[in-house]
């Protein structure tokens, strides 16, 4: 955590909490003892983003509308086709993130990404 701290400039405090969320989601295990820390619980190509983001953030979403009204029930003109815009992007973008992984975003750090 010390390292990772002293690469991005993070407060320590600030990365354990990210670090124990993410144990908390099974994305990394803590390790005891002379080296200890975190590692990864799986191999970086089994981890999405996806799965990162939802463990830090929560679940993703472009916005928080709420579900759209079928049928034409909606009091609101214009308002629940808007909603069902919005969770066309969030479905999007779920689909992004699910399919791009932790060995991607390594691969793309060190400029050996696939294209």
């Amino acid at each position: 955590m010390r390292d990772i701290a002293e690469r991005t400039g993070l407060p320590q405090p600030y990365l354990e909490q990210i670090l124990l969320t993410l144990k908390g989601a099974g994305i990394v295990r803590s390790k005891r003892g002379v080296g200890g820390g975190y590692v990864l619980a799986r191999g970086a190509e089994a981890i999405t983003l996806a799965e990162i983001v939802s463990a830090v953030d929560g679940p993703i979403q472009a916005g928080d509308f709420g579900q759209p009204h079928e049928g034409g029930a909606c009091d609101h003109e214009g308002q629940c086709v808007l909603l069902a815009v919005w969770a066309e992007v969030s479905a999007q973008l779920q689909g992004q993130l699910r399919g791009v992984t932790l060995a991607d975003m390594v691969r793309k750090a060190r400029g050996t990404a696939r294209v």
